[in-house]
């Protein structure tokens, strides 16, 4: 996934609605961009980080980038979550290591934006929410506002799930495979594994070749 700095979405949101510097404070921007990327949640938004981290009295603190917990250790380790905490059955001083999501961030520790026109778009309509509320957009109603954010925000997600044609062919090839053909069993499974094109007749010839 390749991902832009935010600076590309604020200059589209200062050229499209005509800002002027005295109307926007970039931080706030960087939060209200975090937070969009959230309400956004598609897979592609985070990134997936491992870390060892010590428990101490059964607990331990979340890093601070930690958008969702994925599992500890192995996936049946029971935990709880707590805040900015997680409560685990673990002595002290025993290591464990943490699979979490995370927003990717640049070195400034800004949020790297997918790089996809609808993820672009909806952002900047949240942003202009934002700004709207602010009163420092006047010309365009908040109903307005919202109405595209809850649009492209729904666009951007369905962008970010969709599978690239890399996986589309490896979800074609696993379907077809479990696609029985008929009679595999007279044929020795001679073709099993083999795509099959979704076409039950293709490899039956086998079949009628060895009872013939």
């Amino acid at each position: 996934m390749n991902y832009d700095v935010v600076e590309v979405t604020i200059d589209k949101l200062i050229s499209t609605f005509r800002l002027r510097e005295w109307q926007y404070d970039i931080e706030d921007m960087v939060e209200d961009i975090v937070q969009a990327l959230r309400f956004i949640g598609a897979q592609k938004v985070f990134a997936e980080l491992a870390i060892p981290l010590t428990v101490n009295s059964k607990v331990f603190k979340l890093p601070r980038d930690c958008q969702h917990v994925m599992y500890i250790d192995e996936k049946s380790q029971y935990y709880r979550e707590s805040g900015n905490f997680i409560e685990i059955d673990k002595d002290d001083g025993t290591e464990v290591i943490l699979y979490y999501q995370a927003i990717p961030v640049d070195t400034r520790g800004y949020p790297l934006i997918p790089d996809a026109p609808e993820v672009t778009e909806a952002i900047m309509w949240y942003l202009a929410k934002v700004l709207i509320l602010q009163k420092e957009i006047t010309h365009i109603s908040y109903a307005t506002a919202d109405a595209e954010w809850d649009w492209r925000c729904g666009s951007a997600r369905a962008a970010l799930n969709s599978l690239n044609l890399q996986q589309v062919n490896q979800m074609y090839q696993n379907f077809v495979r479990l696609n029985p053909v008929k009679d595999a069993h007279a044929a020795n499974y001679e073709n099993v594994s083999k795509a099959n094109t979704l076409d039950r007749n293709k490899h039956n010839d086998v079949y009628r070749d060895r009872t013939s």
